[in-house]
């Protein structure tokens, strides 16, 4: 599994300023958008995604830009890749103190419609990828006695929807983890919270196409779709010490979705 090489500059301060974070599916949407914001904040980086091409160019982009960024190439959904990730960070920077979780697939599928592969592949990669993900980098994080996870789960963890009979329960198990595994790693001094998205501008929600889009719009009080940037910024703040009192959370950021 091939590694890009990593670069080192002198980023700007910030709240996460030094702090190693491991951040899965960087290379779209609101992975990509959070590793911005780290690297803004003077995070060092260590960025997974499944897609190495799309990866590369991303680590060289935020390398070029003065931060210490390294690049693995795996699926979350193999635990021989994500032990693999963990050392590499490990490796490369000393220690992890961030674990993003938000590596994840979003397929659409009623009951009726929907596979047993479909079903085994997206808890796969939604379920198991989120678990091994969390295990391999808080065993890291409990040996420092230190350190904040947070996963990515959606709206569709907490209210029922049409199409998403594999998808949504797939993001309970995000929700349900998130909670058992703060209490599990409490007394270690390791943090575990999750975001929930309501519909956000990425790529994925684009194949909706024009009418799709305008549904899910009209189903949030706000009226319109969250930017990527603005997941991005509950992340940071549930994995920084202004959150150092929270653990166990799932933060909805759904424009006002959950809220009805």
């Amino acid at each position: 599994m091939p590694v890009h090489e990593t670069h080192h500059g002198n980023p700007p301060h910030g709240r996460i300023e030094d702090k190693v974070a491991v951040i899965t599916g960087a290379a779209n949407g609101m992975g990509r958008a959070t590793a911005e914001r780290f690297a803004a904040e003077g995070a060092r980086l260590v960025l997974a995604d499944l897609d190495g091409e799309k990866l590369g160019a991303f680590v060289e982009e935020i390398g070029a830009g003065g931060s210490d960024v390294v690049g693995v190439r795996g699926d979350v959904s193999s635990e021989a890749d994500v032990q693999f990730l963990m050392c590499e960070a490990v490796r490369h920077f000393g220690r992890i103190d961030i674990l993003i979780a938000n590596a994840g697939i979003i397929p659409e599928a009623d009951l009726a419609s929907a596979t047993v592969d479909l079903w085994d592949h997206t808890m796969a990669v939604d379920g198991r990828g989120m678990f091994l993900s969390c295990k391999y980098a808080a065993a890291e994080m409990v040996k420092a006695g230190k350190g904040a996870i947070v996963c990515l789960s959606s709206i569709s963890a907490f209210a029922g929807q049409k199409g998403q009979a594999v998808y949504g329960p797939a993001k309970f198990v995000a929700s349900g983890l998130t909670k058992h595994l703060a209490i599990d790693l409490a007394d270690k001094g390791v943090r575990v919270n999750a975001v929930a998205p309501g519909t956000i501008d990425t790529p994925a929600v684009a194949q909706l196409g024009k009418e799709g889009i305008e549904k899910v719009i009209s189903m949030h009080p706000l009226g319109r779709m969250g930017k990527p940037e603005e997941v991005a910024s509950a992340i940071l703040f549930l994995a920084s010490d202004e959150a150092s009192f929270i653990t166990g959370a799932v933060l909805p950021v759904d424009g006002g979705y959950l809220a009805q």
